[in-house]
């Protein structure tokens, strides 16, 4: 098979082609026409996804890169296939991390990416909630003085929340390569909140799809908007 070029018209066009994928899935508008996409060289993956953000939070970025800051630069260099950022309104794909010989795979990357916007359209709150909970980690892991007993505080309430994101991002993943793209070699994104737990080892990523038998369920009896809603205190 002929290898692809990864660049954003690409993208663009498999965003379009997947997103009413999602949309019938999930049940879910997706506000496309507010969405913006781009693809990123590696090198370029901490500074647009985790400076990115941490400038759309208000939080100061530093010139210098401590232990953990390194650590998570390196995990997005190497891991990170694609992010949404709610703050944005964007996607954004790593080139050189996702297989430019699997364009099916590659569509169900922008699937999981594009439940999460689906998620943050339907459910802002929650991913307001998730956004408080990483800047008071990065403020106490900066703070020179960190409370362990917080952070295991902040990790216990950021934990559903992001079981149930990822969750259900990861099962529409694999509902729709089963039904439309069965020769897939699926690859599942990193999100970033769950790279930086891990790096403070808070748990695995692997907690972070022990959902799936509670969102099979919902989605089965077509109460997955009452699983956010819970969360989120509504």
């Amino acid at each position: 098979m002929p290898r692809l070029t990864i660049d954003d018209n690409l993208v663009t066009k498999l965003i379009t082609e997947v997103a009413p994928l999602v949309t019938h899935a999930t049940g879910w508008e997706l506000n496309l026409p507010f969405l913006r996409s781009r693809v990123l060289p590696r090198d370029q993956g901490y500074e647009a996804i985790v400076e990115g953000k941490l400038l759309l939070l208000g939080y100061p970025v530093s010139p210098q890169r401590d232990f953990v800051t390194r650590t998570v630069e390196m995990l997005i260099e190497k891991n990170v296939l694609a992010a949404y950022e709610p703050l944005a309104n964007e996607l954004m794909v790593i080139r050189e991390n996702v297989d430019d010989s699997n364009l099916d795979g590659l569509r169900l990357v922008l699937a999981h990416e594009l439940t999460h916007r689906g998620q943050h359209v339907h459910h802002p709150q929650l991913f307001q909630r998730v956004n408080e909970l990483l800047l008071s980690v990065l403020k106490e892991a900066n703070s020179g003085d960190m409370d362990f007993q917080k952070m295991r505080a902040w990790f216990e309430q950021v934990k559903p929340l992001m079981t149930l994101i990822e969750s259900h991002a990861s099962y529409i993943q694999g509902l729709l390569g089963r039904l439309y793209y069965p020769q897939a070699q699926i690859e599942k994104p990193i999100s970033l909140p769950v790279l930086i737990f891990r790096v403070l080892g808070f748990g695995k990523t692997t907690q972070y799809t022990a959902g799936l038998p509670q969102v099979s369920e919902a989605y089965q009896k077509g109460s997955i908007d009452s699983l956010f809603e819970r969360l989120a205190g509504v």
